[in-house]
Order: C-alpha cells, then structure tokens, then sequence
C-alpha cells in the first residue's frame, strides 16, 4: 500500500462512515455513532485522562504541558481530550475528510488546531516544537516503511524531555483468528469490502516490538516503559508505548 492509497481510503472512510472508521464498535457500523457525537468525543477525553494517569504511574509525565500532538486524530476525538490538560492541541491527520469533520465538531476553540499532513514524515512542524505527542489506534493501519519514518518524526518534533505515548501490535496468536490476521492485506481487503460493504479498507499492519524499540533508540529516544494494551483484539499481541527525548545536555567549560 502506498502513501496514497492510505490517503484515498482514509479521506473515503472519513465520508461515509466516519466515527466508526475511527472507534470500531460493531453495534455503530453504519453511521450508528450517528445522534451519539456527544458519547464519541467523551470515549476521547476518557482514554486521554487514562493515558495522563498512566504516565503519573511510570513516571514520564511531560515536565511541561505546552503544546500536545495528536497524530491521526480523524475527527478529533483525542485532540480534543489532549486540550483538557495542554495549553494547545495539534491534530492531524493524513485524510481531509476527517480534518474537515474534526474542525466542524471543534469545541475547544482556538486552543485546538487540525492540519492536513499527507506527507511520509512532519516536516510541516519544527524540531523540538511539542511537549507530547499521543497515537493510539492509529499506526496499526500504516505500512511499515512509514510507521518507521513517523516514528522517527515523532522523536525529531519532540522538546529535549518531551514525551510520546502510543499503540504498535507486534503480531498474533496462533488461532484462526491470528492466523488469518497474517495473510497479506491485499487477500484481507476482499474479506473486509464484503464484511463492512465499503470500497475503502482500514488494513492491518503490526510490526515487532524489537523492531520498534531499535527504530527508536537509534532516533535518539529513550524507551520509558511498554506494556500489553487490547485494542487491536485479544488475539493480538500489542504494545503501548512510552517514550522520552533526552533533555539537551549542557556543558560547562
């Protein structure tokens, strides 16, 4: 899959069935978060304020609550969460669809910012610029090559001691279920279109968690802490996250 048939089925998802491309839950497939946005964007403040709690926990809060990324934030449901404890929340997202619906539901006015990226890496925000940066749910649907280059970005648009939280699965059971989860997309994505009925496909694209913690530590990260987390299924093995880039080492002569 290249970046932009990431991009197409994102931006076709993001018209016709948006908030349950986003949060899956079987009952709100075909438009059933419909009448329920306010219940939608709570599940966002909910799992934000879960991940701040988790962060206390391992200690690798961010010293600073600046400015926050929210990468792959659809229609906002994290981003607006990220607001409820950062001065300002950047969400963004590879699909203008979804970057038109989050600033259409917008209820955290100018503390809170979308931006189209449909670019392989950040380059539309400077080194050093955020004091967090949240991905859940996100990197999963994202082809290797890239999750490795945005990985990378993340570490790069970090502050020295800021901190990233985020979700990769690493790889499967041997059940059926895991083992169908194997085969490639392209065999997948005949299942998916006649299961959900949308030309459009959320592929499936985990990577090992050696694999990740090596891109990271050569991108200069420290890795905090990582623990099971099941929100890509429970034949899954998935890993949530933490990270922190070293603060600027000072000299005195």
């Amino acid at each position: 899959m290249s970046l932009d048939d990431l991009r197409r089925n994102w931006d076709g998802l993001g018209k016709v069935d948006p908030l349950w491309a986003i949060l899956a839950y079987p009952e709100r497939h075909k438009r059933g978060w419909e009448g329920h946005e306010d219940d939608f964007f709570a599940t966002g403040r909910q799992a934000v304020d879960e991940v701040m709690k988790m962060l206390d926990r391992v200690q690798a809060s961010p010293a600073t609550k600046g400015r926050a990324m929210d990468f792959g934030c659809g229609a906002g449901r994290l981003t607006q969460g990220l607001a409820g404890h950062f001065e300002k929340a950047d969400g963004v997202d590879i699909a203008s669809s979804m970057v038109d619906l989050a600033r259409k539901h917008n209820r955290a006015g100018d503390r809170v910012t979308y931006h189209l990226n449909e670019k392989s890496d950040l380059s539309l925000f400077e080194d050093d610029t955020f004091d967090f940066l949240l991905s859940i749910i996100v990197l999963q649907h994202i082809p290797n090559a890239y999750k490795t280059g945005y990985l990378r970005e993340f570490v790069r648009v970090l502050e020295p001691g800021g901190v990233a939280a985020f979700t990769v699965p690493s790889h499967g059971d041997w059940s059926i279920e895991g083992i169908v989860r194997r085969l490639p997309n392209s065999w997948q994505n005949v299942y998916r279109r006649r299961r959900y009925g949308y030309d459009n496909v959320m592929e499936f694209h985990p990577l090992k968690r050696a694999k990740v913690e090596a891109t990271l530590r050569e991108a200069g990260a420290e890795v905090v802490h990582v623990e099971r987390e099941y929100m890509a299924g429970p034949r899954y093995t998935s890993f949530m996250y933490v990270i922190r880039k070293p603060a600027a080492s000072t000299t005195t002569s």
